[in-house]
């Protein structure tokens, strides 16, 4: 069920700094002053909970809303802000850029960085709230592409905001189950919305599809199965754009992962708090073969991993002691 918040039983007197206040609560701590010449404000907000996202309808007077460095850096607050504008206009301003919204035309904004919001009378606004991770997951460069006006015209642009006036209004008969999935499903709509900003960011889509490819390997590291097939078919991608992605840096895919791991098992060894076996580090990490693993760290660190482990005086270290041939 959504939580309404209104102005209607405030004193005009005070509807400014009750506004704000409401405002602070939904999204993030902002500054509200009335627009048009007048000392009031009058708005209702009605947010609701969908998965990882929080979706609010706005609708209210004239006004300027402001997120000011002083509110940044007193705050933790780490959000992406995506509003749509469904009646009225809003001029949105961040990074030296603003963009002009109406019927139905949306723009991203980042909370970290300042930018202010200038809305007509009598305005409506569909505005949603998710964790900056769960954008940039997707979309590597979306701090890039703040305050670019994207129009609702036929495509992804005019699903999501058809998706979210339909949430907007029945988002209750929805089970959990279902609101996870279409959760993500408008998560992956503002991607397609503003993928066609990205023509202006270079070769952003490699940029993008690296990221995506390489998030998905470090949260599937100790995944000996791990290979270019089984993240492929898991991330929906062809073996040959995930190649390409990594081709233009230089770099093969598994030789990424390869130094990945090899990092992670090198950082182990250097905490000095490891007391297992080569043997089971070098399996939780993935590795397979433990020659191919001891050659490996030593080209990549110049020394063996044996000389990293604590010295020990147990059963354990004796072993390796007398097994240099394992251990080189």
């Amino acid at each position: 069920m959504a939580k309404v918040v209104s102005t209607a039983a405030v004193s005009p007197r005070n509807s400014v700094s009750f506004w704000t206040e409401a405002v602070s609560d939904t999204f993030v701590v902002l500054d509200c002053k009335a627009g048009d010449g007048r000392e009031s404000i009058d708005g209702e907000i009605a947010v609701q909970t969908l998965a990882s996202i929080d979706l609010a309808r706005v609708r209210a007077s004239a006004q300027s809303v402001h997120r000011t460095p002083a509110a940044i850096d007193a705050s933790s607050d780490d959000y992406y802000l995506v509003g749509m504008q469904t009646e009225g206009s809003c001029l949105v301003t961040q990074d030296g850029r603003s963009a002009a919204l109406h019927d139905g035309g949306f723009a991203l904004y980042d909370t970290t960085r300042p930018y202010s919001l200038l809305l007509t009378d009598h305005f409506e606004q569909l505005v949603i709230r998710l964790p900056r991770t769960a954008l940039e997951r997707y979309l590597p460069e979306a701090a890039r592409l703040t305050a670019l006006a994207v129009n609702a015209d036929p495509g992804a642009g005019r699903l999501l905001v058809n998706t979210v006036q339909f949430l907007a209004n029945d988002i209750d008969v929805l089970s959990p189950d279902v609101a996870l999935s279409v959760s993500q499903g408008v998560e992956h709509l503002i991607v397609a919305g503003l993928g066609g900003l990205t023509r202006g960011v270079p070769d952003a889509h490699r940029i993008s599809r690296r990221k995506l490819v390489q998030t998905h390997i470090l949260e599937n590291l100790g995944d000996e199965s791990l290979s270019i097939k089984s993240i492929a078919s898991d991330l929906h991608l062809s073996p040959s754009s995930i190649h390409r992605a990594f081709a233009a840096d230089g770099e093969t895919v598994m030789g990424w992962v390869w130094q990945q791991r090899l990092k992670s098992i090198r950082e182990t060894l250097l905490t000095g708090r490891y007391e297992g076996t080569l043997t089971d580090l070098f399996l939780t990490w993935g590795f397979s073969d433990p020659s191919h693993f001891s050659r490996a760290f030593r080209q990549r660190y110049g020394h063996a991993p044996s000389q990293l482990l604590r010295p020990l005086a147990d059963d354990a270290w004796a072993d390796r002691r007398r097994d240099p041939d394992q251990w080189p």
